[in-house]
């Protein structure tokens, strides 16, 4: 029942956070008045409305601002790494986590489009994880071949998300602002999270941000956990969100996690122990399919804390993980039983950076494809009561 009881806590949390729950929790339209979070915009006062977005929510993200907004909507330029058409929006399906030249592509038409909006026009933007990698227009001088090469090498390096795109904006055309700079018209920027501390300088490496415009922040991890821990409160005896920011590596986050486990474990019957953010992972082998949330698993595994009543699940709410099609994966009683009957080496998957073909063998990678949104990893712990 532990996988089970795991899967019900990780799709609370993120149903909280997609998009059909984020953008009806922010987005109401009366008559002509358009209602952002707390305020209120008169289109009468706007010549036309106009929706943008980039990320790997962006797509569905417009589609439910489409069906609140409907007809009002002019036009507008979507760009994500889904499939499918839109009502009143055009929309380009670009790549992540790599930047290809289909990212140049949708970098030049979205410019091309947001160049065109008047003074007396208003727009929406909407931002999500992995803009970084969707659009793209390397500085003058530098060929996109190079800056693919560079993007590459730093995501594997173990570099945390904060370094990545601080190095991406530095040698590209339409980050840290310089998207935002070619806008002449009225707007706001509705903001999905992905990011350690909600840093806006940081947030799918700023396009938006010069200044000009508001950012409201619509979807984080401590949302998606707050909903998580609401709905396993009257379950157990002690249900608690250790932190939202975890940010450490591999190694040293299943310590960390382990030690905690173990803290919890002696005081309480039953508990749910909610963590959110994003570790690091060096690659160590180039042949080896998985990613941090798996490698956090095995790592959690070999700390040997799972017994009859603990199980975990280490997810990211994206539905990828690394170079793998799963997402994460639980280690539960029976993970442990199936690995010793099929006699595995959970060492030697850690030593090739091989985990998903780890849990993948034993039936306990967590496979829930892309799910449309992205607020970070969850990773929850569940002691049941016998």
């Amino acid at each position: 029942m532990s996988k089970k009881n795991l899967e019900k806590i990780y799709f609370k949390a993120l149903n909280k956070v997609k998009a059909k729950s984020i953008i009806k929790d922010n987005i109401s339209l009366e008559k002509n008045i358009l209602t952002i979070s707390n305020g209120k915009i008169d289109l009468n006062k706007f010549n036309n409305l106009y929706i943008f977005g980039v990320g790997k929510a962006a797509f569905s993200m417009a589609k439910e601002c489409e069906n609140i907004i409907g007809k009002k909507i002019k036009g507008g330029f979507i760009i994500s790494t889904s499939k499918g058409n839109l009502n009143y929006l055009k929309h380009f399906t670009s790549t992540h986590p790599d930047v290809t030249t289909k990212s140049e592509d949708a970098a030049n038409k979205l410019i091309d489009n947001v160049k065109k909006l008047k003074k007396n026009d208003y727009f929406i933007f909407l931002l999500s994880g992995g803009a970084s990698a969707m659009i793209e227009k390397p500085i003058l001088g530098l060929s996109l071949e190079d800056f693919i090469k560079a993007s590459s090498s730093l995501l594997t390096s173990g570099i945390d998300i904060k370094a990545l795109n601080t190095i991406r904006k530095s040698i590209s055309q339409v980050k840290g602002g310089k998207l935002a700079d070619c806008i002449k018209s009225n707007g706001k920027v509705l903001v999905l999270s992905d990011v350690i501390g909600d840093d806006l300088n940081i947030i799918g490496s700023a396009p938006m941000n010069n200044g000009k415009f508001q950012h409201i922040l619509v979807g984080n991890n401590e949302i998606a956990l707050n909903e998580a821990k609401k709905f396993c409160k009257k379950d157990y005896e002690k249900v608690e969100i250790i932190t939202t920011t975890l940010d450490y590596p591999s190694k040293k986050a299943s310590k960390y996690v382990t030690k905690l486990i173990k803290e919890y474990d002696k005081k309480y019957s039953s508990f749910v122990l909610l963590f959110g953010g994003e570790t690091t992972t060096v690659v160590k082998s180039g042949g080896g399919y998985g990613g941090r949330n798996q490698e956090l698993a095995l790592r959690l595994l070999l700390e040997n804390v799972v017994n009859e009543d603990i199980s975990i699940l280490c997810a990211g709410s994206d539905g990828i993980d690394g170079r793998s099609d799963a997402n994460g994966a639980f280690v539960t009683f029976k993970t442990i039983e199936k690995m010793n009957e099929m006699k595995l080496n959970p060492k030697e998957f850690l030593e090739n950076s091989d985990s998903n073909t780890f849990f993948k063998k034993l039936g306990f990678d967590f496979v829930t494809g892309i799910t449309g949104t992205n607020v970070m990893d969850f990773i929850i712990i569940e002691k049941k009561g016998r």
